[in-house]
């Protein structure tokens, strides 16, 4: 076996240029998919980590009564006892804040014209601790200790829509819990931009004992929870299972990814796109790599005769191409994935950006991420395709007929 091994190995480097070509073609297709989906990697992650640090929150509880039936009125599926649930979860492990949210709507007026709001309410402080914060245009953030005003953000598409800019006021009107019409005057303090158009012209936030005012309920419809990292999102919702389970009020939780559905579609896109770009790769080196194969055998079609003519079983021919085009699948996977690491290192020191992402104005960083998955998978997707590309060679070798092969010139 030994032996059998050493021959194939010498008869892979036997025509060196053509072997170095094939090497930098798989090679060549192994690094491409490295650094492709290593800057997809990245992508996701940052994609990830803002739509978490834009309120979305690792995990969210709700009643089940949330997701069994519509309100009736507002609040009516919400949490009563909130304090004592949040106060529950942050006690465990891997929490760094629960924040408590209320989502209603209503109308909003500047005297002269009414629109429809989509409205959220948040305790601003618990918020910053957390990490999460509105992408502002201009203005601040909310703060609970106002004098005595009702604060309140508004998206870009409101502003423009109404007229209206920091420092000046609105009246919003609302439903309250017990199905009567409320009002409130707020004061524009800052400007939102969420990225969405059509979320920005229906864009409102103010503080939760301001939205309890209006709705006239101590009740909050949902709470978010903060963990340190995105990683312990699985551990910590196995933990709370439990806890939540043995409350008065039947909770259920849901993780981000459950309800990020912008970063599934995204994520879908773009691994399709990878995924075309494997396939594409996956048959250039499969077409290639059976040119060469080919080229080698005639090359060798009286070395074949003579092997034959000793007494070489005719699986051995074919066993013996075989092991020759996954060793050099091997070599050009080695290659592959140690060119892709270091491209992929300088391109990190480079300090390259991208423009602007959709809704942002900040240049967005072209890093390249080491997936070892993918480094693996990539390796093994060339190899597979070397060990397929020489299947049709090495059958043809073993059908040579003995007297034929040694007279080929």
């Amino acid at each position: 076996m030994s032996k059998f091994l050493l021959l194939a190995f010498r008869n892979v480097f036997r025509n060196r240029r053509r072997t170095l070509m094939t090497l930098l073609m798989v090679g060549g297709g192994v690094a491409g998919l490295l650094l492709v989906g290593g800057f997809f990697a990245f992508m996701f992650r940052g994609l990830r980590e803002s739509t978490i640090r834009n309120g979305l929150g690792h995990i969210q509880i709700f009643t089940a009564e949330h997701f069994q039936r519509d309100e009736v009125h507002v609040l009516d599926t919400g949490i009563s006892d909130w304090q004592h649930v949040a106060s529950s979860v942050r006690t465990g492990k891997h929490v760094r804040g629960v924040a408590p949210r209320i989502e209603f709507y209503g109308m909003l007026s500047n005297g002269v014209k009414s629109s429809v709001f989509m409205g959220s309410a948040v305790q601003p402080e618990i918020e910053r601790s957390m990490g999460f914060s509105p992408r502002l245009a201009s203005g601040n953030d909310l703060n609970s200790s106002s004098n005595g005003e009702v604060e309140a953000l508004v998206g870009t598409g409101v502003a423009r829509s109404m007229n209206v800019k920091v420092g000046d006021g609105l009246t919003i009107l609302s439903v309250t819990a017990d199905g009567a019409l409320n009002g409130l005057d707020v004061q524009i303090v800052g400007l939102v931009n969420t990225g969405f158009k059509d979320l920005d012209d229906r864009y409102l936030r103010i503080t939760l004992p301001s939205a309890q005012r209006l709705l006239q309920s101590d009740r909050v419809t949902n709470l978010v929870v903060g963990l340190d990292n995105t990683d312990n999102t699985d551990a910590v919702a196995a933990e709370l299972a439990p806890q939540l389970r043995g409350l008065s009020q039947p909770m259920v939780e849901k993780k981000w990814i459950e309800l990020a559905a912008y970063y599934k579609q995204v994520r879908t896109l773009f691994s399709g796109i990878f995924l075309f770009l494997g396939v594409i790769v996956f048959f250039m080196v499969l077409m290639a790599t059976v040119n060469t194969l080919l080229m080698a055998m005639f090359e060798r079609t009286r070395e074949i005769g003579t092997m034959l003519a000793m007494g070489t079983p005719r699986t051995w021919i074919v066993a013996l191409f075989m092991v020759e085009a996954t060793l050099t699948g091997l070599f050009g996977a080695v290659a592959g994935v140690i060119g892709g690491n270091l491209l992929g290192m300088l391109l990190n020191v480079s300090g390259l950006h991208l423009p602007p992402p959709p809704g942002t104005d900040v240049p967005m960083a072209f890093r390249v991420l080491h997936v070892p998955a993918l480094m693996i998978g990539s390796s093994l997707m060339v190899v597979v395709s070397l060990a397929l590309a020489s299947i049709l060679p090495a059958i043809r070798a073993s059908r040579l007929q003995i007297a034929e092969a040694l007279a080929h010139v």
